[in-house]
């Protein structure tokens, strides 16, 4: 049997080795920068290391996961209310993830591309190493989950997958902001929100991280020789404008119709443009926006539930609170507890 003292040598031990993993030394300056204030046992998600931004820069929050010290998930929700300046230092690594349209700026250099999507771009970029210098204004949310892999990393993840680190790597930085991998965007939405228990909660991460790898790979290899899964500028235009106006009315009834005379396209076009772009169809689409919002307003804000319901599109809390159960798996009340962030 293993001695309290024992255990406790071993537990300094397994700390100490994690603040000087290479992983903390790659993210922890960053999140310095963003002035981050840690939340102790990672905040709800109840592993790895969470923080809150220093309410007097902005709010939001920080997360990530390091997996065998060769990779990292990590989650960010922020908006500051000051300039941060932003200088690290960055070893090679491999990322790729979805995110937000505020953030397309800051990796055009990398992904030569200055256009994404309304909802969640998908990008890949290979960071060949040294000093990453941003400038972030306020007032611009900025949201992303995303994987990242030092080069020992990938080639453990490529190894586990059945193929190599040039495949998987190559297929990350084919994603420049233009493609749409619905699967792929599902499951980095799905880790935006996701709380397992903690129990499984580094086997659940594992798997996701394992998951999104084979999934890049995969839609890399079928589509090496098309474009078919590239979407033209005017259609991307029309489905994004049929977005931006299902976000200004998630409050509102909202019809087939309203979203075609946004987007200035019939309802067989754009229900395609949506099962081609998100798999799922227009409609489908807003009520992942509503359930996404509903999150952000429970996490963010004491309004109540019946509030909240109605800032989504219901009009009775109950049918919300059985929408909301029936899409997380959780009540609404039980979502804010485990989720609520500092103000």
């Amino acid at each position: 049997m293993t001695t309290a003292p024992a255990k406790n040598k071993a537990s300094r031990a397994k700390a100490a080795q994690s603040n000087d993993s290479r992983i903390d030394a790659m993210l922890l300056p960053q999140i310095a920068n963003m002035h981050g204030m840690e939340i102790e046992g990672g905040g709800a998600r109840e592993c790895g290391r969470c923080w809150t931004i220093d309410p007097a820069y902005g709010r939001g929050s920080c997360w990530y996961l390091a997996i065998d010290d060769a990779a990292a998930l990590t989650v960010f929700d922020l908006l500051f209310t000051e300039t941060v300046s932003l200088a690290v230092a960055v070893p090679i690594c491999f990322c790729f993830g979805s995110y937000g349209r505020n953030m397309i700026p800051y990796f055009s250099s990398l992904i030569e591309s200055e256009n994404g999507w309304e909802s969640g771009t998908l990008l890949g970029y290979a960071w060949r190493g040294g000093v990453c210098r941003e400038t972030v204004p306020p007032g611009e949310r900025l949201v992303l989950a995303s994987i990242s892999l030092l080069p020992d990393g990938a080639a453990e993840i490529a190894r586990a997958i059945g193929t190599d680190p040039i495949t998987l790597t190559t297929a990350i930085a084919r994603l420049d902001g233009s493609w749409r991998i619905p699967a792929l965007s599902r499951l980095f939405d799905e880790l935006k929100v996701a709380c397992p228990s903690r129990t499984v909660a580094e086997a659940y991460y594992r798997c996701k991280m394992m998951e999104a790898c084979a999934l890049v790979v995969d839609w890399s290899e079928k589509n090496a020789q098309s474009d078919a899964m590239r979407m033209r500028a005017v259609d991307r235009t029309s489905l994004n404008l049929a977005c931006a106006f299902a976000r200004e009315h998630l409050g509102d009834p909202i019809e087939l119709d309203d979203l075609c005379r946004a987007a200035c396209t019939s309802p067989s076009k754009l229900a395609s443009l949506f099962r081609n772009a998100e798999g799922t169809t227009p409609i489908g689409w807003v009520r992942d926006r509503r359930m996404e919002h509903a999150c952000e307003l429970l996490a963010s804000t004491d309004n109540p539930i019946s509030v909240i319901a109605e800032r989504v599109g219901y009009s009775r809390q109950g049918s919300f609170s059985e929408a909301f159960k029936e899409r997380f798996g959780m009540t609404p009340q039980r979502y804010r507890s485990l989720n609520r962030t500092t103000r």
